[in-house]
């Protein structure tokens, strides 16, 4: 399943699950940085008996499923399910929605969409943005619980792209909280990062469509307390 990393953090009773590679090739990802050059065949991975018996231990309250997004495999549709059943935990899901595994068993998918004009999406991405708009829709219609988030990125992806993805995401439902995050900058990429006021502009914007749309600055992750339950160490 191209899972590499486990990690557990004991205060808040969580889990994640990191896959490594994604179908996506999105031109300023922050996981580049780190895992560009990982040969993916000199990989040890963790498969689904790995993971139930590693979370068996620690029994958590949530597991989320994040980072790269893989292609289809059986194994990756069918873990929602058996991690709620076998868990017993609610399972929240990070994603690019391109690709959704069997949606029973997930509480809640956070999606990020990268643009809403399909020329700029594939320039970004490689990929169209079709699968992502109707498998948010296909979501939303099956009743669970959805966010949504985008990359604000001066000179790439401006604020009348936000705009427009906001107005999109209003005709699912105005309610759906969405986070517009400020792009911290990746080596070799040309673009800045936005300031307060940039931020401050485009979340008003967004608000215009949206009841529940907030900015954040993106941020490396704290592990602070966490524990790994299985890693590869390629940080190092």
């Amino acid at each position: 399943m191209n899972i590499h990393r486990i990690t557990y953090n004991p205060k808040t009773e969580s889990a994640s699950l990191y896959f490594i590679g994604c179908n996506f090739r999105c031109m300023c990802c922050y996981w580049k940085q780190i895992y560009g050059r990982v040969k993916l065949n000199e990989l040890k991975l963790a498969g689904m008996k790995d993971v139930i018996d590693l979370l068996l231990k620690v029994k958590p309250k949530s597991v989320s499923i994040l980072s790269g997004d893989p292609v289809p495999n059986p194994d990756y549709s069918r873990l929602p399910k058996v991690l709620k059943e076998e868990i017993g935990c609610k399972v929240r899901l990070l994603t690019n929605g391109y690709i959704l595994p069997n949606l029973d068993g997930i509480t809640h998918v956070s999606m990020s969409l990268k643009a809403l004009d399909d020329d700029l999406h594939r320039k970004y991405t490689g990929k169209s943005n079709k699968n992502c708009l109707e498998n948010l829709k296909l979501i939303h219609k099956k009743g669970i619980e959805i966010s949504v988030s985008s990359i604000l990125i001066p000179g790439l992806i401006e604020d009348d792209e936000i705009e427009r993805i906001s107005d999109f995401v209003s005709t699912i439902a105005a309610d759906i909280p969405y986070r517009i995050i400020g792009y911290m900058k990746v080596e070799g990429m040309p673009y800045r990062e936005p300031d307060s006021e940039e931020l401050n502009k485009t979340v008003d914007r967004a608000r215009k469509y949206l009841n529940n749309a907030i900015f954040s600055r993106s941020k490396g992750e704290d592990y602070t307390g966490v524990i790994d339950l299985f890693t590869n160490n390629l940080r190092r």
